[in-house]
C-alpha cells in the first residue's frame, strides 16, 4: 500500500461505500498536491478502481510553470479525459512566468464547453465563471508582446483589468502577454480564426519567431500584426508557413514586411492591409548584398529611377508582395496601401498579377505617372488585343499621391473607362482622388465628363 502520509488507523476508516470514497477523493486534489490523483491509483486496486471510474475525482485541474510544458500537457489531457462527460475547473499557477499561459492551456482551448471555472495565481491574480457565459467560441486570441517589466501589471493602458478571457455573453476573447511569442513546439495545435498581434518597445520580435508562432495556427482566417519601426536583421532562410485558411492579412508599423510576406504561403488570401510601412533609413532586412545568399529575381535597382522618400522599405514591400504572389497566386480582391509603398518596377509585377483584384487604396505613395500608366489600356504583344492590368477592378482610391500629375490621372482613367464600360467585364464604379496636389480642379470637371457620380474628389 502506497503511504499518502495518513495515519493507519484512517486507512482502515476508508474502508467505507464507494459512495463515500468519491467525495472523500475529491477533496484530496488541491493546490499543494496537484498530482494526488496520481497517488490514489497506487494505495489498492479498490481505489484505483474508484478512481479510474469516478468523472467526479478529476473535475478539479491543477496546473503551474514550474515543471516542463510536456508534463503539464499530459497532465492536463489525462484529468480531462478521465472527467469526460463533466465540466471542470482549471486552477492556474504561473508565479514564474506570465509567458507560459498560453503553452499550459492550449491543450485545453478546445474544450472550452466544459471548463466550468478558471482561476489564475502568481503573476496576475485572476478568476473567471466560464460555465455562466455559456461559450459558444474563442475568437480573437489577442496577443501583446511588451517588456518583461509591464508583464505584470494588473491594469492595461486604458486602466482596464488585464484579464486572460473577456468578452460577452456566448463568445470569449483571449487576451495574452508576453515579453517573447511562445514556440510552436510547446503548443498543441490552436483553433483561433482571428490573431490580434502587437509589439511595443523594447521587444524586437524577429521574423522567424512570428512564423514558428504561425505553424501553431493551422485554422487561422484573419492575422494582424502591428510592430514599431527599428533595424531587422539581415535576410536569412526563413521557414515557409503555409496558412491554406488565411482570408485576411494586416502588416502595420514594421520593417519585416519582406521576411514575412516572402514567408506565408496563404493559398486563399482576399484581403491584404500594408500600413505604415515607409520608412526613411536603411535597414537590414531590406534588401540581401547583390549576388549574395537571399539575392531574388527583381532585388535590382528600380531602372525607373523614380523619386521616393522610402526607397528601402519600398525595395522591402515590393519584393515580399512579389514572393508572395509567385508562391501563392492568392485570389486578392481588396489591396490597401496606407502610407506603405513600392517601386515602380514592383507595381508593374502586382498590377501584372492580380486578376481578381476588385479594390484598390493607397495613401502617401511617391508613385509616378508610369505607375499610373500601368492602368490604361494596352495592346498585348502576345495577341494584339486590347487588355487592361487589374481587368476586375471596381474601386479606386488615391489619398496624397503628391507625384502623380493631373494630367497622367486624367488620360488613364478616361482611356480605361471607355474599354471597360463597353466590355463584357468589370468596370469602375467609383474613384476617389483625395489631396493629389497635381490633381486639379480643371482635371476634376474633365473627368467627370467621363465618369460621372463615380468620380469623388475634394473638388466636389
Amino acid at each position: 500500500m502506497v503511504n499518502l502520509g495518513l495515519p493507519n488507523a484512517l486507512y482502515q476508516a476508508l474502508d467505507v461505500p464507494v459512495e463515500i470514497l468519491i467525495e472523500i477523493f475529491v477533496l484530496c486534489t488541491t493546490d499543494t498536491d496537484p498530482l494526488a490523483n496520481l497517488k490514489l491509483l497506487r494505495v489498492s486496486k479498490l481505489w484505483r478502481e474508484v478512481v479510474q471510474s469516478s468523472p467526479r475525482v478529476w473535475q478539479h485541474l491543477y496546473l503551474h510553470d514550474r515543471g516542463t510544458i510536456a508534463s503539464s500537457h499530459a497532465q492536463a489531457l489525462l484529468w480531462a479525459r478521465q472527467s469526460y462527460p463533466l465540466a471542470f475547473d482549471i486552477h492556474l499557477d504561473v508565479s514564474q512566468s506570465s509567458d507560459l499561459v498560453l503553452p499550459l492551456l492550449s491543450p485545453l482551448l478546445p474544450l472550452l464547453d466544459r471548463w466550468r471555472h478558471f482561476t489564475m495565481t502568481g503573476k496576475r491574480d485572476e478568476s473567471i465563471d466560464i460555465s455562466g457565459s455559456l461559450p459558444q467560441g474563442l475568437d480573437p486570441l489577442v496577443i501583446t508582446i511588451e517588456d518583461p517589466d509591464q508583464l505584470d501589471s494588473t491594469d492595461t493602458e486604458e486602466g482596464l483589468q488585464r484579464l486572460t478571457f473577456s468578452g460577452m455573453p456566448g463568445w470569449l476573447t483571449m487576451n495574452v502577454w508576453v515579453s517573447e511569442l511562445p514556440k510552436a513546439s510547446c503548443l498543441t495545435p490552436l483553433r483561433f480564426t482571428t490573431i490580434v498581434m502587437s509589439e511595443y518597445p523594447p521587444i524586437l520580435s524577429q521574423p522567424r519567431a512570428i512564423l514558428d508562432f504561425l505553424a501553431a495556427c493551422p485554422m487561422l482566417e484573419a492575422f494582424f500584426f502591428t510592430g514599431w519601426h527599428h533595424d531587422e536583421c539581415l535576410l536569412t532562410p526563413l521557414p515557409v508557413v503555409r496558412l491554406s485558411r488565411l482570408r485576411k492579412l494586416r502588416l502595420r508599423n514594421t520593417c519585416g514586411t519582406r521576411s514575412l510576406l516572402s514567408s506565408i504561403d496563404a493559398p486563399a488570401l482576399v484581403e491584404l492591409h500594408l500600413g505604415h510601412l515607409n520608412v526613411d533609413f536603411a535597414f537590414s532586412g531590406a534588401a540581401p548584398e547583390r549576388g549574395g545568399p537571399g539575392w531574388e529575381d527583381g532585388d535590382s535597382e528600380d531602372e525607373a529611377n523614380d523619386f521616393s522618400r522610402s526607397n528601402h522599405s519600398d525595395h522591402a514591400t515590393g519584393m515580399g508582395l512579389r514572393r508572395l504572389l509567385m508562391r501563392s497566386n492568392p485570389p486578392l480582391e481588396v489591396l490597401v496601401m496606407d502610407w506603405s509603398d513600392m517601386r515602380t518596377k514592383d507595381f508593374k509585377f502586382v498590377f501584372s498579377h492580380l486578376d481578381k483584384l476588385e479594390s484598390f487604396f493607397i495613401e502617401a505613395s511617391d508613385m509616378s505617372d508610369k505607375v499610373i500608366d500601368f492602368l490604361r489600356p494596352y495592346v498585348s504583344a502576345w495577341d494584339q488585343q486590347v487588355r487592361v492590368r487589374l481587368p476586375r477592378l471596381k474601386r479606386l482610391e488615391l489619398s496624397n499621391c503628391n507625384e502623380l500629375s493631373g494630367g497622367a490621372l486624367l488620360n488613364m482613367l478616361t482611356d480605361r473607362v471607355k474599354v471597360t464600360d463597353k466590355w463584357e467585364g468589370e468596370t469602375l464604379n467609383e474613384v476617389i482622388i483625395a489631396h493629389c496636389e497635381g490633381f486639379t480642379p480643371r482635371h476634376a470637371v474633365l473627368l467627370r465628363k467621363e465618369l460621372g457620380k463615380r468620380l469623388k474628389s475634394e473638388q466636389d
